[in-house]
């Protein structure tokens, strides 16, 4: 396909060539002043055609080296004092023996301990820079990456004046071939990771000059190794990198895919890939080609070193697909548990564990918690969050234990106090917060990271920067641990969030936004000072400001799925918020949302919102639904239930059937890996849509399952509210297989669940409820012609039950409820609150009222309804108007 530029090529590494000591070896060989004919780059070795088209010969520049004596001496050194000793005590020294030896105590450095690891960097430092100086204007864009990379990770400083002129010098030449030809990947690929190490300088400014040579490459790109370097580059410089040349790198990798140069036989490059594309900036858009990449590398799994299988396992748990990969990462990370009993490997085996292997999983990770080296590795406090996390650990002691440890690591650690790397932990312990229902508090830690929270504030840039500023103050609104925090939010926090308003991003105002809510949950749900208040109220200005802007600018770039998303719960955390008009302005705009990329990640996220809001989108349910009839094959059991229980809540029922049947069929391929409230809720869904397949009713109401339950009520973490939560579901999906499947013979076994209920219920009646009871007295002349309260046999609340004769006269009740009684009307009154109804739609009833009054008519009853917010309208203000109302309802002549 290139073969045009094979001369050139090969002229321009000639003259690369020109430049390397012993030159004059060469020239006997190679005809300088002739082009070689293009027959000689198609005679080439594959593996040299590769480098040729790229321009970088370092194959044959590689054997050119091997012929150098001291290179040769050099490589054979065993020991970095040999390797030091040789570079003082050589004559004739170039650059690329310096680079060389530079390379060399790299490898070194990484197999030694950290004492070790300090005495070489000095020695570095004073024996090898001062080597390096004067060869630094002759070095190779190569030498030059390698060295800087290398001394980079030796943790030897940027200020540095010797680090500072390699980098100058690589610099210079990246930008003086901006138009001629592309610098090699691997340069790129090297300084583009050193320059990224420590955050020293601002990428975008520094590397603008990398985006045309990697344009070049990305357009020449063909090989495996070509697209681990170029997904590496991308990576370190995503911010440069716009949609046009992304697309570009999307279309190559595609057709790789389909061709076989990327497969399960190229792992590295396909998981370097992976790891660029799930950047958090624009993973959403890529998901189709995450997914392929995912399922390309499926066979290989269990092959897979320690690191790349952690590296995909948190991958899929990110994007909760594809489904073919979750039995296989089950099996791997179980494996990889057995051979490497660390926090690391633990975190990724948990989300895959069945709730027996869980309770071992959870005696591991308090063994785990209480080793000291286990502490030693890296990033262990964030697995060991993730752990207990993902097993919803409740023990007090447990969590006391992990949270001492964070505040060891925040004093041990120097490094936890540069780069802002302890808002990690902030942002952990607001999360662990919220998991444990707002009631875990471990107050030293609180006030540890407050005051670094408040020192950054008030003296760090990072409190100028509205983006490290949210996360900041957010930490410090929800706990305080600040002067006169019982009373009020510091001061300079509302000034800065005053200032910094117009520049908040969508994510920012939903960080401050979760800090207000933990603050008025924990700190003042009992009593809010009033100055509190006060601040309170000019935040929630401040952000319902930002939320307008938000909404505004969406007419010019519209929002994604995620934004929107983002800005419905930043306005839903609040009770103040919801009740604006840019809340009910947000919901609006889910319907002017086109969903062109969806993932299993924003239809659960949407699922969510809905849920919570109870805002009623056909349109955009209708799309969730399309999304499990196209990728059926990849979604999970997890996200099919979650956009059942959603449409269900919100009583919306799809156009097409076939999503209910792939939906069915999802939950039975999952049924072992899905929680049994899940599948319960689930199941109830479909019993709704009366598609729940046989097979799951068998499966649900076997022994088998209830011993499943009960075991996972036994190792649940909230034992206040899971199991009633997991009794009450399989208690109605119980009555719904009953009433709407008497074929499948299942028996109704929850009537002393009922009564165990009622028992423990203290009736409360409220003022609709009063007034409808007084107007019946007076209408029906007699108490004995209605019931209040009445309870079906199958568990239903009915709030008034008046049996009528063949005459439409009013009759006392009979004594034993019947379904059909000979000529005598059962009639059901139902009182239907706000929450029955969609919050946009005060005519769509939802799932659970809906299936009550198909249930009622199945068991003889006619249901009337009555709707409290009709009941309480000014036209029904008067007691006349509410009394004719009845009549009308109930055909009451007198």
């Amino acid at each position: 396909m290139y073969l045009n530029q094979l001369p050139r090529a090969q002229w321009k590494y000639l003259q690369y060539l020109l430049q390397v000591r012993q030159l004059q070896l060469l020239r006997r060989h190679i005809n300088i002043g002739a082009k070689p004919p293009i027959q000689t780059a198609n005679r080439l070795p594959a593996r040299r055609r590769v480098h040729l088209i790229n321009g970088d010969l370092q194959d044959r520049f590689v054997a050119f080296r091997n012929q150098d004596a001291l290179l040769n001496r050099l490589k054979e050194a065993k020991t970095t004092d040999q390797l030091l000793e040789l570079l003082k005590s050589s004559d004739n020294l170039q650059g690329a023996h310096v680079a060389e030896v530079i390379s060399l105590l790299w490898q070194s450095y990484q197999c030694m301990d950290q004492l070790e690891k300090e005495a070489l960097t000095e020695r570095v430092l004073k024996e090898a820079l001062p080597m390096l100086v004067p060869h630094i204007g002759q070095l190779e864009v190569n030498d030059l990456s390698r060295c800087y990379l290398y001394l980079r990770k030796m943790h030897i400083s940027n200020s540095e004046p010797v680090v500072e002129a390699v980098l100058m010098r690589a610099l210079e030449l990246i930008e003086g071939q901006v138009h001629g030809e592309a610098i090699p990947l691997t340069a790129l690929s090297r300084l583009s990771v050193g320059i990224n190490l420590e955050r020293d300088f601002f990428t975008p400014l520094v590397c603008i000059n990398f985006v045309p040579h990697l344009d070049k490459h990305i357009c020449q790109c063909h090989s495996e190794e070509q697209v681990r370097l170029l997904s590496t580059c991308l990576f370190q410089l995503h911010f440069l990198v716009d949609d046009e040349l992304l697309s570009r790198f999307k279309e190559r990798i595609s057709e790789m895919l389909q061709s076989g140069v990327l497969s399960s036989k190229t792992p590295k490059a396909l998981l370097k890939v992976l790891h660029m594309l799930n950047i958090p900036l624009w993973s959403q858009h890529h998901t189709q080609l995450i997914r392929e990449v995912m399922l390309a590398l499926r066979p290989c799994i269990h092959q897979m070193e320690s690191a790349d299988l952690k590296s995909i396992c948190r991958a899929f748990l990110h994007h909760q697909e594809p489904a073919a990969l979750r039995e296989p990462l089950k099996e791997a990370t179980e494996k990889l548990l057995q051979e490497e009993s660390t926090a690391d490997a633990l975190s990724c085996a948990v989300p895959f564990a069945t709730p027996l292997q869980r309770d071992k999983c959870a005696q591991l990770f308090r063994t785990l918690l209480y080793s000291e080296d286990a502490w030693l590795l890296p990033n262990a406090s964030g697995h060991f969050f993730s752990v207990l996390r993902a097993l919803k650990i409740s023990d007090l002691g447990i969590c006391n234990t992990y949270w001492s440890g964070v505040i060891r690591e925040l004093e041990s650690c120097q490094e936890e106090q540069t780069h802002l790397r302890f808002l990690r932990h902030c942002q952990r312990y607001m999360n662990f917060n919220n998991n444990l229902g707002g009631t875990y508090r471990h107050f030293e830690l609180e006030r540890k990271l407050s005051r670094m929270c408040m020192k950054a504030v008030e003296e760090d840039i990072a409190g100028r920067l509205p983006p490290k500023f949210a996360r900041l103050a957010a930490f410090v609104l929800a706990y305080g641990q600040t002067p006169l925090a019982w009373k009020k939010f510091p001061n300079i926090l509302l000034s800065k969030m005053l200032a910094m308003a117009p520049q908040f991003a969508i994510q920012d105002c939903f960080l401050l936004s979760r800090g207000m809510q933990i603050a008025c949950e924990l700190r003042f749900r009992q009593h809010l000072p009033s100055l509190a208040a006060m601040q309170l109220s000019t935040m929630d200005s401040i952000l319902i400001d930002c939320a307008e802007r938000h909404l505004a600018n969406a007419e010019k770039d519209p929002l994604s799925a995620n934004d929107l998303s983002m800005i419905v719960r930043t306005l839903s955390h609040r009770k103040t918020l919801k009740n604006t008009m840019v809340y009910n302005q947000a919901l609006l705009q889910y319907k002017s949302l086109h969903c062109k990329d969806l993932s299993s990640r924003v239809v659960r996220d949407m699922a969510y919102n809905f849920n919570a809001s109870h805002f009623f989108v056909p349109e955009l349910l209708e799309s969730m639904f399309d999304y499990i009839s196209e990728q059926h094959s990849h979604i999970t059991g997890d996200t099919v239930e979650k956009v059942l229980t959603c449409s269900y809540n919100l009583g919306y029922t799809p156009a097409s059937l076939e999503a209910l049947d792939h939906a069915s069929g999802v939950l039975i391929r999952d049924f072992e890996q899905m929680s049994g409230l899940s599948i319960v809720q689930a199941c109830l869904a479909l019993c709704f849509y009366k598609s729940i397949h046989e097979q799951l009713i068998n499966q649900i109401f076997c022994v088998k399952f209830i011993q499943r339950i009960e075991d996972e009520i036994q190792v649940c973490y909230s034992k206040a509210t899971y199991p009633e939560r997991v009794l009450n579901l399989v208690m109605q999906l119980n009555r719904t297989v009953c009433l709407d499947f008497p074929e499948a013979n299942v028996p109704w076994f929850q009537q002393n669940y009922i009564e165990a209920q009622l028992s423990k219920n203290s009736l409360f009646t409220s003022g609709p409820t009063k007034e409808v009871k007084q107007l019946l007295q007076k209408l029906l002349q007699n108490d004995n012609h209605f019931r209040c309260n009445h309870t079906t046999p199958y568990g239903y609340q009915i709030d008034f039950v008046i049996h009528f004769d063949r005459n439409r006269k009013p009759i006392p009740a009979p004594p034993v409820e019947a379904t059909m009684l000979d000529r005598i009307t059962k009639v059901a009154i139902l009182l239907l609150k706000f929450d029955s109804f969609c919050e946009n739609d005060l005519t769509a009833l939802r799932g659970p009222e809906s299936l009550k009054m198909r249930h009622l008519e199945m068991m003889g009853y006619k249901v009337m309804q009555i709707n409290i917010h009709d009941w309480n309208s000014k036209y029904m203000a008067s007691s006349k108007a509410k009394e004719n109302y009845l009549k009308c309802l109930l055909k009451i002549s007198h």
